[in-house]
């Protein structure tokens, strides 16, 4: 047995010391490098320092109750984290009494102006919809004025044109004042024109006469022209009241007072059988005397003058065979009214049932479209034909007389005759164009819807729509 070998207790200690030290030395190595190696967090602090002191480590106990630094505890050199730092952070609330009078983080003043700046934008954006509200109901407004205005601009002032007055018909001027010399105590004024080519023939045509019931021609104009403006409706009703009624002419004159008629059957009246009592309500439904008179005026046509109600048996009221063609050619030539109010007004004027004047000297092929007026002073007849060669012509022929003498229905017969041959033939007069066109009962008075006392009728048996409950008229 080999024996042991024991060392001394000197030696252990120091063994023993050896070993301690590089533990320390190896712990103080690792110590540093961990620092080295793990960086520390931006938010954290190590909390090993004491308050009042500058880079000493804090002394810890050990087991044995002795003070003693340990930097070598890894632990304890680990760095701590700011608690405070990594707490969410929570705004706090205020009321809004608060004492410094502020609401939230800005002052109670700014959030009032704030308010007061919101009020105004929106008071500014609600009155500039209001405004804007306001124009498109005013442009609408306008809108619909200016339409009317347009439409009675169209129907009127725009559309006047003089009559285009080319070549005279020299021959024929010749034979029509040829006609008129034979009868020296009638005084004739006429005027005629190819609405195609611009040939005229005229005789005194610029001067007054009295116009009888051929005014009543311009009224249904002015009647139309104020349907396509919308102030006047075709089955409106107008009432008979005493301050139109009047006889001499018509059937509205034996209706209660207090009837009413559409529009439409008013003015068709007013021209079919010269109704006057029917020509008295479209005045006043047109605005009166004086304001048809402006309406004539408006057309340029200064010698048509309303002075006085139908049936103006003194003559008072005025033509020119000159304004009346003017008015009729520029009806035929879609002038003055739309060409639905046209249609309406050439129908109209086709049928009214005293044909004695012109309609007795044109073709059984034209077509004509007219009104005569006859009163003791005066007679004459207005209007357009249209012609089978598809040509059309305007004419007008007055005749101032001695009470009722027939002379001047004939005389305007004649010239009737001339006029249609004339136009019909290229410029050519037929050599029996003298003939007389001597009608059944010549030497009788002639009776139309201004004389309905005077002698026989001499009318073409032609049947007409009348009124219901209305009597029937033969004048």
């Amino acid at each position: 047995m080999e024996p042991r070998n024991f060392s001394s207790p000197d030696a252990n200690d120091k063994s023993r010391e050896a070993r301690l030290n590089k533990l320390r030395e190896r712990r103080n190595r690792s110590v540093t490098s961990i620092s080295e190696v793990v960086p520390r967090p931006t938010n954290f602090e190590p909390k090993v320092r004491s308050e009042g002191s500058d880079d000493k480590v804090k002394p810890l106990p050990n087991r044995q109750g002795r003070v003693e630094s340990r930097p070598d505890r890894r632990i304890d050199q680990r760095p701590s984290a700011d608690i405070s730092r990594l707490e969410p952070k929570v705004k706090k609330k205020s009321n809004g009494n608060s004492r410094s009078g502020k609401v939230g983080n800005k002052p109670l003043g700014w959030q009032v102006l704030r308010l007061a700046i919101a009020s105004v934008g929106l008071s500014v954006i609600a009155g500039t919809a209001i405004s804007f509200w306001q124009n498109q109901q005013q442009q609408i407004n306008q809108t619909s004025i200016n339409n009317a205005e347009v439409v009675e601009k169209k129907v009127s002032e725009q559309e006047i044109i003089p009559l285009e007055l080319k070549t005279e018909a020299t021959s024929l001027t010749a034979k029509i004042k040829e006609l008129a010399a034979t009868q020296k105590d009638l005084v004739m004024q006429m005027m005629a024109i190819d609405l195609d080519s611009g040939t005229y023939v005229q005789v005194g045509a610029t001067q007054k006469i009295a116009a009888a019931s051929t005014i009543k021609t311009p009224l249904l104009v002015a009647f139309f022209q104020d349907v396509d403006a919308g102030k006047i409706k075709l089955d409106e009703l107008l009432e008979i009241s005493e301050d139109v009624m009047v006889g001499e002419a018509g059937d509205f004159q034996g209706l209660p007072l207090g009837t009413k008629k559409t529009a439409l059957e008013t003015a068709t009246q007013m021209i079919v059988i010269s109704d006057n009592t029917a020509t008295n309500m479209i005045i006043k439904r047109l605005g009166g005397l004086a304001a048809v008179n402006q309406r004539f005026q408006s057309w340029g046509l200064n010698n048509i003058v309303a002075n006085n109600k139908l049936p103006d048996l003194e003559g008072t009221n005025t033509i020119s065979t000159q304004d009346m063609v003017t008015i009729l050619a520029m009806v035929s030539q879609g002038k003055l009214m739309t060409p639905r109010s046209r249609d309406r007004f050439m129908d109209i004027m086709s049928r009214p049932i005293t044909r004695t004047l012109l309609p007795q000297g044109i073709g059984a092929d034209a077509r004509i479209f007219h009104k005569t007026g006859d009163i003791g002073s005066a007679v004459g007849d207005a209007g357009i034909i249209d012609m089978p060669n598809g040509k059309r012509y305007a004419i007008a022929v007055m005749v101032t007389r001695p009470n009722n003498d027939q002379r001047a229905n004939e005389l305007i017969r004649q010239i009737s005759r001339a006029s249609y041959d004339y136009f019909l033939n290229d410029g050519k007069l037929p050599a029996d164009t003298t003939t007389e066109t001597e009608p059944d009962n010549v030497d009788a008075p002639e009776a139309t819807p201004e004389n309905p006392n005077s002698g026989s009728t001499i009318i073409e048996n032609i049947s007409i729509p009348l009124p219901n409950n209305a009597p029937s008229s033969n004048p």
